[in-house]
């Protein structure tokens, strides 16, 4: 059980239709990570999320780049569970440790292309998606398309899902995280 009450559920214990999505993410991860044992609650928001996630892999993006998107988001909104997930997903995609560093920091990176992707993504994040014309031409400029544009809110939707979803429940670390704890800035004024 989390706070609020939220169960965690696995594939015995879970509404059929998401013990079947359950089953899918245990043989694909070798473990169902909490996060996913949250949502299971509604078959809907795991399917959802489970979809979001399969959907991000498509886009235009490469593993670096969708990492360190997923990064920025996730330090906008300030998910410890996420942030702690994902530096590890980040490190296993190849992001090298001193861009996840300074995304945890909420600091620029040293790479003209992928800070203009971090400062992108966490601009749609802070403003829910009112940037400038200009915001969108600097990002433009560095490189990235129209399609890049779209593409980060596939991103941006994926993680409203999850950070939302552990901000309500509070979702405990899972173990693969251990010695990538985060502690969010605090702007959001948010526990979890």
């Amino acid at each position: 059980m989390t706070t609020n009450a939220f169960k965690l559920h696995d594939i015995e214990n879970a509404p059929k239709a998401s013990a079947d999505i359950l089953n899918g993410v245990q043989q694909a991860w070798g473990f169902i990570p909490n996060l996913h044992r949250v949502l299971a609650e509604s078959p809907a928001a795991l399917e959802a999320y489970a979809t979001l996630w399969g959907i991000a892999e498509k886009t235009s993006f490469s593993p670096v780049e969708r990492n360190i998107a997923y990064l920025s988001i996730i330090y906008e909104n300030e998910c410890t569970y996420c942030m702690a997930g994902h530096t590890n997903l980040s490190r296993m995609a190849k992001v090298d440790d001193a861009s996840i560093e300074a995304i945890r920091e909420g600091k620029p990176l040293a790479d003209p292309k992928l800070e203009a992707l971090r400062r992108f993504a966490a601009l749609v994040t802070r403003n829910r998606g009112v940037l400038s014309e200009a915001d969108v031409d600097a990002f433009k400029a560095a490189g990235y398309t129209n399609q890049s544009v779209l593409d980060v809110l596939v991103l941006e939707a994926t993680k409203l899902i999850s950070n939302y979803t552990n901000h309500l429940a509070h979702t405990p670390l899972d173990s693969f995280m251990a010695g990538a704890e985060w502690t969010a800035p605090g702007k959001l004024g948010v526990a979890g």
